[in-house]
């Protein structure tokens, strides 16, 4: 029987109101569900905003291309801004942890919170640069292309330290190309055709040069983290893998591309040993808690797809140069500002599935971390040796350890729980306590070393069986080499 015109009016109008109803039940449970889950459910996800609804949503890392994220940026500025208190409420360390022993306890920064008028003005600069002051992706997308590794170098002591890693790629038989960049007369002909004798595809860029897409300023001879964003930046490369020259490779890197964590994230950012203050100023700044399940950058390797993340590079390029004199107060160079300029703008970045391991030496009982272990992002396979401190060890100490004690690469400590990032482990730096006594002459303790207190002291070639040996034949001790011949040269003029 036909209904009244009336009663079926009455009818749709309810059968839509409960259609309504059930939409808005299911994106308030789901934004509910984001909000409230266990950070070790998804340690990874960060909220971010759909370019659709304008709802929290977790995947902004899946946008195909760096001009898809333009409405999730606009909508970043409607993000409820936090509060230093609120970012600090994020991280409870017991007393005893080392949260972050790069800075000290009594820094102005750690000991007295940043002004939230401090805070938004500096929140306010980075969402205005976004807006407006970027360089726009279709303007520079056809000058990059392909993969490759991307080294800055250019003093005596860096070029010397890049030799051993292109002899090692060559060991490798990797074909991935190597792109080296330098700055001015830092590294001069003979210098670069010496380096591309070693390794071939190798090309060179002169940071110096107006040709690079952003310019940067060299402050002295110092370090000059701001050239290593720089070199990222102005690569050729569409997905670079930008590489400290003290870092070896111990896998072919080109195989990393094909990793799970790299094909799903489209970037892979290595920790570090230490975490991030509580109370570090960048956590309100980018409007994000404080990760428990999260350790600082270590940015002596970094593969980052630019076709993705154009944008989110020219960020952490403008924190590290046009606002570096702020941000490296608490951020240490281009260390984190990679880290950071991705929770800028709400974004999950891939990282490996196993935290860092210390390689060292054990002599007297004292264990001396001198080098970092970074893991392949998929399984347990070592990927890459940083040197780290090992470039800055006493020769003696060094001589000492290789000549009488079998070798500087011969221990390691690795957490148990290297694959929990929430769990919690006693890091920090020290001076070895061992006794050295180079020619059996005089002691000598002067040697810097990272640490991981409580755990137990392994054998290397548990894990990186050979290293010593390798190590050596490819070049590693160059400097007790030059040392050598620098004496025998001075006995022979004498």
């Amino acid at each position: 029987m036909a209904l009244p015109r009336q009663p079926k009016i009455l009818l749709a109008a309810v059968g839509l109101v409960c259609i309504i109803g059930l939409f808005t039940f299911r994106l308030h449970s789901r934004d509910a569900f984001f909000a409230t889950r266990p950070g070790y459910l998804s340690p990874n996800r960060i909220p971010t905003l759909s370019q659709k609804t304008g709802q929290l949503d977790p995947e902004a890392h899946k946008l195909p291309s760096a001009d898809s994220f333009r409405a999730h940026f606009n909508a970043l500025t409607r993000v409820k801004n936090i509060t230093v208190a609120e970012a600090k409420a994020g991280c409870h360390w017991p007393q005893d942890e080392d949260v972050n022993f790069q800075f000290s306890a009594d820094a102005e920064w750690v000991v007295t919170d940043r002004p939230d008028d401090e805070i938004n003005s500096r929140r306010k600069a980075w969402q205005e640069y976004i807006q407006g002051k970027m360089i726009p992706w279709e303007k520079v997308k056809d000058k990059f292309e392909g993969r490759g590794v991307v080294i800055l170098a250019g003093n005596r002591d860096t070029a010397m330290h890049l030799k051993v890693v292109l002899r090692r790629l060559t060991m490798l038989r990797s074909k991935i190309p190597m792109e080296i960049h330098y700055w001015g007369d830092e590294m001069n002909k003979a210098t670069r055709e010496d380096l591309a004798s070693l390794y071939q595809p190798t090309s060179f860029n002169d940071l110096s040069q107006p040709h690079n897409i952003i310019q940067v300023k060299k402050d002295g001879p110092f370090i000059n983290f701001q050239l290593k964003t720089a070199a990222l930046i102005n690569s050729k490369f569409a997905e670079p893998l930008l590489l400290d020259s003290d870092n070896v490779p111990v896998l072919d890197p080109a195989t990393l591309y094909d990793s799970h964590v790299y094909q799903e994230y489209g970037t892979v950012f290595w920790p570090d040993i230490a975490r991030s203050w509580p109370q570090n100023p960048a956590w309100a700044i980018t409007n994000t808690p404080c990760r428990m399940d999260e350790y600082e950058q270590e940015s002596g390797q970094l593969m980052v797809g630019k076709q993705r993340y154009w944008y989110h590079l020219q960020l952490a390029a403008w924190l590290n140069n046009e606002e570096g004199k702020y941000y490296n107060e608490f951020l240490l160079g281009d260390k984190d500002m990679f880290r950071f300029a991705w929770h800028a703008l709400k974004t999950s970045y891939g990282r490996p599935k196993k935290w860092l391991t210390s390689v060292g030496v054990l002599n007297d009982d004292y264990y001396c971390g001198h080098s970092f272990a970074q893991y392949h992002p998929d399984d347990g396979r070592v990927a890459f040796l940083h040197g780290g401190l090992a470039k800055s060890t006493a020769l003696e100490v060094m001589r000492w350890n290789k000549e009488e004690k079998g070798g500087y690469f011969r221990h390691y400590k690795r957490a148990p729980t290297d694959e929990d990032p929430a769990q919690i482990v006693h890091v920090g730096i020290k001076f070895d306590g061992a006794t050295y006594k180079p020619n059996h002459t005089e002691d000598f303790k002067v040697a810097m070393c990272t640490d991981m207190r409580d755990l137990e002291v392994g054998n290397l070639d548990d894990i990186l069986p050979g290293w010593e040996k390798e190590y050596e034949e490819l070049g590693g001790y160059w400097m007790l080499e030059q040392e050598t011949t620098a004496k025998q040269t001075l006995a022979r003029n004498n």
